[in-house]
């Protein structure tokens, strides 16, 4: 599987594009604030000839689906993400323009596609896992890739932190538990991709990170 990495909006959310040999991909997190944002990635998936099948979020906070509006319809797909993160959508939304961002809702676009924990996100030959991993924020997961020893942590784990738990529907205790009994069963070996900033390693984190 190959991996794309772009940093979008003023948060700097790290957009994945992932995709395979056959040419089919997935993007995670699509986080684009401007045209010239969308066009860096658009262009790219089209010189690629990659065929997204999946626009997945790891959780429901605005900078993380800044661009999900453009992206459904540019695509026509639908947005995934855990079931219990719907219900923050409107939320997300009110949250961006609260703290000033221009913000679309999301009338005309597809409904949106529920996953839950243990369910097998596929495109071309490739697959992801859903790991479910509140604390960060309530409908928080992670996506594993198994066969490329990658973990999509979004907001719950970073090279040497861990996500904030001060937003609404945020629990230090659980997030720690999400890291603890779900990050933490997987090899020292597995790199970690997370939502904003570089990569790490599970096992750099289980050894070296301050606050577990």
């Amino acid at each position: 599987m190959q991996i794309k990495v772009f940093s979008f909006n003023p948060l700097g959310v790290n957009t994945y594009l992932l995709w395979d040999e056959t040419g089919d991909g997935a993007l995670i997190d699509v986080g684009c604030s401007s045209g010239q944002e969308f066009e860096a990635l658009f262009s790219f998936i089209e010189r690629e000839n990659i065929q997204i099948r999946h626009l997945l979020v790891t959780h429901p906070h605005f900078d993380h689906i800044y661009g999900a509006k453009g992206s459904m319809l540019h695509f026509g797909l639908p947005l995934e993400m855990h079931e219990k993160a719907v219900s923050l959508i409107g939320d997300a939304v009110e949250a961006a323009r609260m703290w000033g961002f221009d913000f679309d809702d999301f009338e005309g676009v597809p409904s949106n596609k529920t996953f839950v924990e243990g369910d097998i996100i596929e495109f071309g030959t490739s697959q992801l896992e859903v790991l479910y991993t509140p604390g960060h924020c309530e409908g928080s997961v992670c996506f594993v890739s198994h066969s490329d020893k990658t973990v999509f942590s979004g907001d719950v784990l970073f090279r040497e932190s861990i996500g904030r738990t001060d937003f609404p529907t945020g629990d230090y205790d659980l997030l720690r538990d999400s890291i603890y009994n779900k990050l933490f069963t997987l090899e020292d070996c597995y790199t970690v991709r997370s939502g904003h900033g570089g990569r790490t390693t599970i096992g750099h984190e289980r050894y070296n990170n301050p606050l577990l």
